[in-house]
């Protein structure tokens, strides 16, 4: 009985460890920092573009918050996603990821958090926020939530005490609750305020709208798969991804989508000093998400 239990475990062993075939389908995923159908408009053309440059069929899938990324991956109904780079770091936790590229703007491969208010606030800094409605995006979003509130913190400010805090679907509808009055201050990646869906109902946001905080730069969001997925096929989504941000009608996708002006590569070691900053700032962020792990 016990050498047919040793038989079975190193037979399991060694399926898990074998390196999964090559797919002839594969599904990328996307976040919802934007509302879900602009996304899904520029994620198909995307779709589209990798299908034919790497010869596998694509298809795109906007998810309805950030967790729902990282569930997909591990149930392996996404194979590889436009993330943030928290969101990264969850997925990576709970079911092993490789980042492919990370975005790159202007110049830059890292971004910037924005605390706005109205141009007519009285708000002059984030210590004025005291007693305030203060809107942020998801949980997992560093721009939209983690270093805003690390920044609170930093100036005396006990983001679950001292303010109140709401948390929206998307910057863009964190835009335009600032922009309404409905809230007093708003986080948000740099520059949600340009979003084509913010620009149509609200074309002079930026003159309605000052920047209040910046945030220091934060590691670009990636493009990950799976670290179960084909190497191959993580070698070829690589090799796709940078060839589309050298394309001059693609790359105008990837600026609709979430503001890219660019790709490069990227490694796992640069997204270390994020870890460090979730751990110091909200240590459960991370635990947490890998108890919830189904």
């Amino acid at each position: 009985m016990h050498r047919l239990l040793a038989t079975i475990l190193f037979v399991f062993s060694v399926l898990a460890s074998a390196e999964e075939p090559p797919k002839e389908e594969l599904v990328m995923g996307f976040v919802p920092s934007r509302s879900v159908h602009e996304i899904q408009v520029s994620a198909s053309k995307i779709a589209d573009y990798l299908s034919e440059s790497t010869g596998y069929r694509i298809k795109s899938v906007t998810l309805s918050n950030y967790a729902g990324v990282a569930l997909a991956m591990k149930s392996r109904r996404v194979d590889f996603a436009f993330v943030g780079p928290i969101n990264y770091l969850v997925i990576d936790d709970r079911v092993g990821a490789v980042p492919l590229t990370a975005a790159v703007r202007n110049g830059q491969q890292g971004y910037h958090g924005l605390v706005i208010v109205r141009s007519d606030s009285d708000i002059q800094s984030l210590a004025d926020l005291r007693g305030k409605s203060v809107a942020f995006g998801d949980a997992l979003s560093a721009s939209g939530s983690l270093y805003p509130k690390a920044a609170l913190k930093e100036a005396g400010i006990n983001p679950d005490k001292d303010i109140r805090s709401l948390m929206l679907s998307s910057q863009s509808a964190v835009v335009m609750s600032v922009v309404t009055g409905k809230v007093d201050a708003g986080a948000i990646y740099d520059d949600a305020r340009l979003n084509p869906e913010v620009l149509r109902y609200y074309p002079e946001v930026t003159s309605h709208t000052r920047v209040l905080y910046q945030t220091p730069l934060i590691p670009a969001d990636p493009q990950i798969a799976r670290a179960s997925l084909n190497a191959t096929q993580r070698r070829k989504l690589t090799e796709s991804l940078l060839e589309m941000s050298r394309d001059d009608e693609a790359r105008t996708w990837l600026k609709e989508i979430y503001g890219i002006d660019g790709l490069n590569v990227a490694t796992a070691a640069e997204y270390e000093g994020l870890r460090h900053v979730v751990n110091r700032v909200n240590s459960a962020l991370l635990s947490d998400q890998k108890q919830e792990a189904p």
